[in-house]
């Protein structure tokens, strides 16, 4: 677990990060309410998804530390490709019991947009088919960017795992404290 907390720590401490969150927080900030309204959510609760987004942006789009920035290439898309459609690769991430750290961080970072998605939305099967997808074009965008972030399958199923895991949450506090009629 130790080097992913050296990488993260060496990863948040580079400004791309942290523009980033500058950017995106106060958009969202913005737009929660606008969007709220033309959706029917609480207000609250799309505040929160759009800063669980928020957050899962600022932590799989900027470079990774050190990396330097070029511009877009297309010649890893068969490689990415090839290792999200890979059972193998897909299956090992389900069961591997090595890169605890990186892991827990791919699951863990999915956890807070589902889990206010689907409490603002009232949605949770279309919350988690959304949750579990939205790491693919996050995973493409890795692979053609060229910023020294790996696309892969791992990762993937570890962000449709967290993702799942924010619905059961959202379900769970559902039941535990239902909306007034």
């Amino acid at each position: 677990m130790e080097p992913m907390r050296g990488w993260a720590m060496n990863f948040l401490s580079q400004p791309w990060p942290a523009l980033t969150l500058a950017v995106l927080a106060p958009l969202a900030l913005v737009a929660h309410r606008g969007l709220a309204d033309r959706l029917g959510w609480n207000r609250r609760l799309t505040l929160g998804t759009l800063l669980g987004l928020t957050a899962v942006l600022t932590l799989t789009l900027p470079p990774a530390p050190g990396a330097p920035l070029r511009g877009p290439d297309l010649s890893g898309l068969g490689a990415c490709a090839g290792s999200l459609s890979s059972p193998g690769v897909l299956w090992h991430a389900l069961i591997a019991t090595t890169q605890r750290g990186e892991r827990v961080g791919n699951v863990l970072m999915f956890v807070p947009l589902t889990f206010f998605a689907a409490l603002a939305s009232r949605r949770p099967v279309r919350v988690a088919a959304l949750g579990a997808l939205l790491p693919v074009p996050i995973e493409l965008t890795q692979s053609i960017m060229e910023a020294g972030r790996d696309c892969t399958g791992k990762d993937w199923v570890n962000n449709a795992v967290g993702a799942g895991l924010g619905v059961l949450l959202a379900l769970a506090t559902a039941l535990r404290f239902p909306r007034p009629p």
